[in-house]
């Protein structure tokens, strides 16, 4: 992008801020997360999103028709384990970012392409009320009610970063998300609704040489669950963010976040190890940020590990 090489330094970073939290944005519509399962489980899970969308910047910028388009596969791997008696779950996930990115600065059409490994996330979540630890004996006898769970999730700074390009895959940075999760199932019905946020260190080497902080981010998602025959179930899913306002240096930015989003999914388990996954979601109201929908699919296979 021909900016790169130019005295943009607000323009610039504005451009850089969106592109990272991609993947990020679509793990948050996530039903199902504080489910109940046997202890001593592991389990794979490859997956693929498409992303494309607008782009939406602090109005005092010089940035227009700002898009994104972006594949994103990536590997997970995971476990349960007994944590104090109650069901608890360790996750690691490790994407691969491919991005096209393109707008109007300055009346100027720039465009950019980034491939690459973006930043890591790590997720530790127990459930601290109606799920005690069970193996496959006592879990196949299992009827939930009401099942409280609490998570942290943590995002490393592991992606491909340069603090001398506008766009970059990574953010240089932590990020770390309590969330506390409450899942109510009456019948074939499992109504949940999470509520946490993303709180950010400081990123000491932002583009310009300058650094750049960013006030927490909360949000709220909920979740609509129908189980359905021959093991399937669908979800109709929505959350909401507000906050994550950003600070380059001593310049506060107008980026202040208010951005829901809605969208649905579908499990369907082909054998009694393996399962798939679909999942759609479209930005609903966007302020600042991403107005990106997502189309993914999950393959996932599971074994039993240690009892």
């Amino acid at each position: 992008m021909a900016a790169e090489k130019m005295g943009l330094p607000v323009t610039a970073r504005s451009l850089m801020v969106f592109f990272a939290p991609i993947a990020l944005f679509a793990q948050e519509l996530q039903p199902r997360a504080y489910f109940p399962a046997p202890v001593g489980m592991n389990f794979l899970s490859i997956s693929y999103s498409y992303n494309s969308g607008g782009l939406l910047f602090d109005p005092s910028l010089p940035v227009e028709n700002g898009d994104v388009k972006a594949a994103i596969p990536s590997i997970a791997l995971g476990s349960t384990l007994g944590v104090f008696g109650r069901t608890g779950q360790v996750l690691a996930v490790l994407p691969y970012a491919t991005a096209n990115v393109s707008g109007t600065i300055m009346g100027v059409q720039q465009s950019r392409h980034r491939s690459g490994l973006a930043d890591s996330t790590f997720r530790f979540a127990m459930n601290i009320h109606g799920a005690p630890a069970m193996h496959l004996k006592e879990f196949a006898e299992y009827h939930p009610g009401t099942v409280i769970g609490a998570s942290l999730t943590a995002t490393a700074p592991t992606g491909q970063y340069d603090p001398n390009l506008l766009i970059n895959l990574g953010t240089n940075r932590w990020a770390f998300k309590p969330e506390l999760g409450i899942s109510h199932f009456v019948g074939k019905w499992d109504f949940e609704v999470a509520l946490g946020a993303w709180l950010y260190t400081r990123n000491s080497n932002f583009y310009g040489g300058s650094s750049r902080t960013q006030d927490p981010l909360g949000s709220m998602q909920a979740h609509v669950v129908r189980l359905l025959p021959h093991r399937t179930w669908l979800a109709a899913d929505g959350t909401f963010f507000m906050g994550g306002r950003t600070y380059v240096g001593n310049t506060i930015r107008a980026d202040f976040q208010g951005n829901t989003r809605l969208g649905a999914t579908f499990g369907i388990a082909l054998r009694r190890r393996q399962a798939l996954r679909f999942a759609y979601f479209k930005g609903a109201t966007t302020r600042i940020g991403s107005d990106i929908g997502s189309i993914s699919v999950t393959y996932q296979v599971i074994w039993q590990g240690w009892r």
